[in-house]
């Protein structure tokens, strides 16, 4: 495990934003959602193991950052999902300013050699999820007239 410390910068552009990282439990998500919290956001950071994620919080809150943790199943239903965005938007006091989409998984295996049930897990975390989460979080950054979402794929 990593021992993040860094000092939050009231003067950076990112003071008082608020940000969701999805897949943020560990590896590259968890690295943008500290980096987010050290430039000053109020991150949500997400995923499906509690004991990771909770790790994180507690390491961005350590070093002075503030972060909520929302469990999510991103292969989950759609109604899974638009509960993950509203429960996000609370935990961040009504207002997302930033999304981050940033699981993707992708099976090491032939085409002729993937399984269904892969695919639809791929399909679901790769596409759908990113898919909803926009759906339901974009509208309040177009009435606001400012908002910044990320999708990051291989």
């Amino acid at each position: 495990m990593t021992t993040t410390t860094f000092a939050v910068d009231p003067s950076s552009p990112l003071s008082g934003r608020t940000a969701v990282v999805t897949g943020s439990t560990s590896g590259i998500g968890a690295a943008i959602a500290t980096t987010l919290a050290a430039q000053g956001a109020h991150v949500v950071v997400s995923g499906r193991d509690k004991v990771r994620g909770d790790a994180v919080v507690d390491r961005i809150r350590a070093a002075g950052g503030r972060a909520d943790l929302v469990e999510v199943d991103l292969a989950g239903s759609y109604e899974d999902l638009r509960t993950f965005a509203r429960t996000a938007t609370e935990a961040l006091g009504g207002r997302i300013d930033i999304l981050v989409n940033n699981p993707g998984i992708y099976p090491a295996t032939s085409t002729e050699g993937l399984p269904d049930v892969s695919l639809d897990a791929m399909l679901a975390v790769n596409v759908r999820a990113p898919h909803v989460l926009v759906a339901e979080i974009a509208p309040a950054m177009t009435a606001r007239g400012s908002g910044v979402i990320v999708n990051i794929g291989s």
